[in-house]
């Protein structure tokens, strides 16, 4: 490997002094060392990602948050995720720290690692393809979250109308995330097939809901079909957002296009 791509937060507004000066400090631990073994690379903002990263390696710099900006341009290239601030940050994906990254990432510029993938999933809107693939969930309901979701949610030959706060459609890697605070259940990081959780289903007379939660194996497929003008779907949080129309027909499918990442 000889092109690497650094992705990271250059804006701090978010990050409390300490926390800022740790992450300043790792990255640039990470640069030293890419300029020690003269590796060419450039460093990226990750608000300003926008078209498909071509290189060798993209390694991040700051959290999960950052995996998740890189992935969604990621394209073929693989990722090695480093947590900047591991006492302040989540870094499921960042298994990496300022203090053990440098042996780990001579090895990857080596080739003496490969990297594992991890399945995602993609959003279709009445058959179009919707933002990038998701590496963790993907979220249904309200664009008025104080509103109630109305939808019809189908899981392969079985469909059931649903008054709830949304729906979560998680993949094996986003099953430790929202899904799982939401009362989902743990699953591989490599597992092809998707989670469903209905997020507080409404219990009005006579309701006896059915799909509340459960799996799909990999290559299946989970259809909601909404049942109100203002519906939207959320893709690895908020940024990735799209409208649903009233009728519409929404589906989330797994075990798409892998993500090559260093773990």
């Amino acid at each position: 490997m000889k092109q690497v791509i650094v992705v990271t937060k250059l804006k701090h507004k978010d990050l409390r002094k300490a926390t800022r000066h740790i992450h300043n400090q790792t990255l640039q631990a990470v640069k030293e060392f890419l300029n020690g073994l003269r590796i060419r690379y450039r460093v990226v903002d990750r608000s300003r990602l926008q078209c498909p990263l071509k290189t060798d390696l993209i390694v991040t710099v700051g959290g999960d948050g950052t995996a998740l900006a890189a992935s969604h341009f990621a394209g073929s290239s693989p990722l090695f995720c480093i947590n900047s601030a591991p006492s302040t940050s989540t870094g499921f994906f960042c298994r990496a720290s300022s203090r053990n990254f440098r042996p780990r990432l001579q090895k990857i510029l080596e080739g003496k690692i490969s990297p594992q993938k991890l399945p995602r999933l993609a959003v279709y809107l009445q058959g179009r393809k919707l933002g990038p693939y998701g590496l963790n969930e993907v979220l249904f309901a309200s664009k008025l979250q104080g509103e109630t979701a109305r939808y019809t949610l189908r899981v392969g030959r079985h469909g059931e109308y649903h008054k709830s706060s949304g729906v979560w459609v998680a993949t094996g890697a986003g099953s430790t995330a929202a899904i799982h605070s939401a009362g989902g259940k743990q699953d591989s990081p490599r597992s092809g097939r998707l989670q469903y959780k209905v997020r507080e289903p409404c219990r009005f007379p006579k309701s006896r809901y059915r799909l509340l939660s459960g799996f799909v194996q990999a290559r299946g497929a989970i259809k909601i079909i909404s049942g109100m003008d203002q519906g939207m779907v959320f893709i690895d949080g908020g940024k990735w957002r799209y409208p649903v129309p009233h009728q519409a027909v929404l589906t989330v499918r797994g075990n798409v296009a892998p993500l090559k990442i260093f773990l």
